[in-house]
């Protein structure tokens, strides 16, 4: 009788847990299909999102602002190796156009990485509606670095720009975040 209670208390035990994954993995997926929602790719969104947010093992207990937390530290991960690999570029280069555009880029760079540290720290804070404001501020303001870097490069370097796509990431994921956190903002998230 006490193996039979205590084969079925493990078994209680391991349907719960199994249940708690589920439902953690639930708000990943359910928060990537949100925000792959009405986008033309729609199956690449999601993708991207399920992939870049589920890297980190922080995302099978987060809550979407959680998500949002996460993928503003990638963001900003992401921004501070692009703008070291700029930094390994500038030490290299020779010509004055480029070595002039890579110090603009490499101040564009490091820019973000502050707006993006701001913003995770306000994000993680789990701060008010006009943090959570502030924070999407802060990432529209970082979208676009990586373009802004190629276009200088192309108009003052008559140059292609040495960013990679590893470096164009940084707007995929800012991107995401935002999406996400404008879906707090509409629902009164906190």
């Amino acid at each position: 009788m006490a193996a039979l209670q205590a084969l079925s208390s493990a078994l209680v035990l391991l349907l719960l847990a199994q249940h708690a994954r589920t439902a953690r993995a639930s708000t990943l997926e359910d928060t990537c299909t949100l925000v792959a929602t009405g986008s033309w790719e729609a199956a690449h969104d999601y993708d991207l999102c399920v992939k870049t947010l589920g890297a980190d093992p922080a995302s099978a207990t987060a809550d979407e602002l959680g998500l949002v937390v996460i993928a503003v530290r990638i963001a900003g991960a992401t921004a501070k190796a692009t703008g070291d690999r700029i930094a390994r570029l500038q030490a290299a280069e020779t010509s004055p156009r480029r070595r002039l555009v890579l110090e603009q880029c490499a101040k564009d760079y490091a820019l973000t990485v502050r707006r993006l540290g701001r913003a995770a720290r306000e994000l993680a804070a789990g701060g008010d509606e006009d943090m959570l404001t502030e924070a999407a501020t802060l990432l529209e303001q970082v979208r676009g670095t990586p373009v802004r870097c190629d276009k200088a490069f192309l108009f003052r370097a008559g140059e292609r720009t040495p960013l990679t796509d590893a470096d164009h990431e940084l707007n995929g994921v800012s991107w995401l975040a935002l999406k996400i956190l404008r879906h707090c903002l509409n629902n009164g998230a906190k």
